[in-house]
């Protein structure tokens, strides 16, 4: 005999369910990165303003890891009370997501500045190689230390930045597939940022996280 389908069983509503927390997760994100989030709507894309981006950026890694946090849940349960849980990740992880995130944020500043700096001189462009990896190198390893992190909240910062380093440089190749997802998802958001905002954090950010967990998986730091 047929039975209708619950609505918690209906495919449909899953995926619904699904983009509805992806969605309200994206806007947590963009309401919590407020000083990056304006100055990506009103400022041009110039040099010129590169101070400004890049002070603004400085709170992106407690927004990013407490975003990470709720992909994480969404996971591991299944489903996950957007709102709630990703403002409780935000307080749990707050200080750690800017301390790891300090990392990538000031290699990439140096790299982009010296790029600049040298791109300029005659001959400079055979240093540029070096900043492109510098910037590489230490945002995986911050994108790393915010999911062993997630994944081990009971962990200390020594453990995390360890094996967070281990996999970054064991892993390369997984360490600059995240980092072209990541690079993606910034340029997404200061190019359209009226899809970039709403759509590509947790979408980005939920591939990384899917890549970061082939780098050992189940692992336990203690």
């Amino acid at each position: 005999m047929f039975r209708r389908p619950k609505f918690e069983d209906n495919i449909y509503m899953k995926m619904f369910r699904w983009a509805y927390i992806l969605l309200l997760g994206n806007v947590c994100l963009m309401v919590t990165a407020l000083p990056f989030t304006a100055s990506v709507l009103l400022l041009a894309i110039d040099p010129r303003n590169l101070p400004a981006f890049f002070l603004c950026a400085l709170f992106a890694g407690p927004v990013l890891m407490a975003l990470l946090a709720l992909l994480n849940e969404f996971k591991e349960q299944g489903d996950v009370d957007p709102v709630a849980f990703y403002f409780r990740a935000y307080r749990q992880f707050a200080a750690r997501g800017l301390l790891y995130w300090l990392i990538g944020w000031f290699g990439i500043l140096v790299a982009v500045s010296d790029i600049l700096f040298f791109a300029a001189l005659p001959n400079g462009q055979w240093v540029l190689p070096f900043f492109i990896l510098l910037a590489v190198v230490t945002t995986a390893l911050s994108l790393n230390c915010w999911y062993f992190q997630v994944r081990n909240p009971e962990a200390g910062i020594k453990d995390v930045l360890r094996i967070a380093l281990f996999y970054t440089l064991k892993k390369w190749y997984f360490s600059l597939l995240n980092t072209i997802l990541f690079a993606a998802m910034v340029a997404l958001m200061l190019l359209k940022p009226q899809f970039g905002w709403l759509l590509t954090p947790a979408l980005f950010l939920g591939l990384i996280y899917l890549n970061c967990g082939l780098l050992h998986k189940q692992q336990q730091t203690s």
